[in-house]
């Protein structure tokens, strides 16, 4: 089950690799501005991270159907937010 794509303003570039250190701690390792990364609980996601204009793009491609796609996005916004 996919959900479908979010984009996340203001993402610069300290946001975008406080994101990822975050991801990574909870198992997502994402590798350079775009790409497809599988995680726990059997979750995909595709990011493209567009620096020039402070925006990262995430489709959840993949998931567990027990997991609401607003319940990914709001975790991913609460992560960025902090990264900010």
């Amino acid at each position: 089950m996919s959900c479908e794509p979010k984009t996340f303003n203001n993402v610069d570039t300290k946001v975008f690799e406080g994101l990822k250190g975050k991801l990574q701690g909870i198992g997502y390792s994402l590798q350079g501005t775009s790409g497809t990364v599988n995680g726990p609980m059997g979750i995909v996601i595709d990011y493209n991270w567009n620096e020039g204009a402070s925006t990262l793009l995430i489709e959840v491609k993949e998931k567990n159907f027990l997991i609401p796609c607003g319940k990914i996005y709001s975790e991913l916004e609460k992560a960025i937010l902090a990264s900010a």
